[in-house]
């Protein structure tokens, strides 16, 4: 009834159509990295400690980080059971991780995942998107965190952007110091 050319476009059709839904599936969202290396750990020290102690019966944890002398806050940050000092940055729409830190945390894109664009301070930067299982700091954790991965020396440090930030209940800087609370 059809001729064989009707019958191939068809099934080209058919395949197209198929292969965009399989594609459109497998792109939509970022990769997951699954970033666990070992059982969660229990943070030892009196600034940990300090961290830790409930706001006044709200049941919110809070963590406090001190400014530096040039007015910014660091903070040490702990993924996959790895630690890195991070930069808290209210402007940077996604955690950042650079090269060293995700190596350091077990976290190796391929490199055909460097395949989005950031501009940095330094210019553009080539990046990898991954989804984090759980960021802490001090005593707050957050979890399924959307994250960057920086190339080799694409990144001069790690950022602790709003991707993290936005689920916090609170984020209040005051007299040098930065609270945040979960």
């Amino acid at each position: 009834m059809f001729g064989p050319h009707v019958k191939f476009a068809a099934l080209a059709s058919i395949f197209a159509l198929v292969s965009a839904q399989v594609f459109a599936h497998f792109h939509a969202r970022p990769p997951a990295i699954k970033a666990e290396r070992q059982p969660e750990i229990a943070f030892a020290g009196k600034a940990q400690a300090q961290a830790a102690r409930w706001s006044g019966g709200s049941g919110a944890t809070e963590h406090r980080i001190e400014a530096d002398a040039q007015g910014q806050y660091f903070t040490n940050v702990e993924i996959a059971g790895a630690r890195c000092r991070m930069l808290v940055d209210t402007g940077a729409t996604t955690v950042a991780l650079s090269y060293e830190d995700a190596a350091a945390a077990g976290i190796f894109p391929f490199p055909s995942d460097y395949k989005y664009s950031v501009s940095t301070a330094n210019g553009v930067a080539r990046v990898a998107r991954v989804k984090l299982n759980q960021v802490r700091v001090g005593a707050l954790v957050v979890r399924d965190v959307d994250a960057i991965v920086g190339e080799r020396g694409a990144l001069g440090s790690s950022l602790l952007g709003m991707t993290f930030l936005s689920k916090l209940s609170k984020i209040e800087s005051s007299r040098g110091s930065l609270l945040l609370r979960q």
